[in-house]
């Protein structure tokens, strides 16, 4: 593990060993951590926003969770649900959930965007693409979708849950959380019913 490497793990380890939006990320507590000295850190991290954002990008690249994607014993849709509902938001915890999806765009995209916020914004959206894409290989290797449709299928699940978030702020009342899962369902179900398992064709 390189030196950056050791410094980002040592904050994360504070960050996650703190009471939710008290974490202590100041640069003599992330240097002590990680046995480091400040200047030491301080060249791998000017300021404490880049740490502060290495942080981020390395939290979200952990974030996104397989499931049992490769249990080629469950039904390719279920498994690929199981991972996709992730995404989604819960009777727990929608409001806040949808609170941070559009907090996140808007601080991204708004008029008052700031480009560390895209930089996360384009992060996490690159780690939900790529985990599609790992997902949709892994049943098309096993057959339940034809390869060269792993592409578009993944653009077509992301746009789903994007969709699914922006309808759900929008017109609650329709787009509930049971609604929003079913959506998903349904979604997957005609995306890998239009290919044949084992097919040859």
């Amino acid at each position: 593990m390189s030196k950056r490497d050791e410094i980002i793990a040592a904050a994360i380890r504070l960050a996650e060993g703190s009471q939710p939006g008290q974490a202590n990320l100041s640069v003599r507590a992330v240097a002590k951590e990680a046995g480091v000295g400040a200047s030491t850190l301080r060249h791998y991290f000017p300021t404490q926003a880049d740490l502060h954002e290495a942080v981020a990008l390395r939290s979200i690249d952990t974030v996104v969770n397989d499931f049992s994607i490769a249990d080629s014993t469950r039904a390719p849709a279920d498994r690929l649900y199981d991972c996709c509902a992730q995404f989604l938001p819960t009777h727990e915890h929608r409001d806040v959930q949808l609170e941070t999806w559009f907090s996140m765009h808007l601080h991204a995209l708004g008029a008052e965007k700031r480009a560390v916020s895209r930089r996360l914004l384009e992060h996490g959206h690159r780690v939900t693409y790529d985990s599609l894409h790992r997902w949709l290989n892994l049943l098309a290797e096993e057959g339940h979708l034809d390869p060269t449709e792993v592409a578009p299928t993944a653009t077509a699940l992301f746009t789903t849950v994007d969709g699914i978030a922006l309808h759900s702020i929008i017109s609650p009342e329709t787009m509930t959380v049971d609604a929003a899962h079913e959506q998903v369902k349904w979604t997957i179900d005609k995306l890998l019913s239009s290919w044949s398992p084992h097919s040859t064709s």
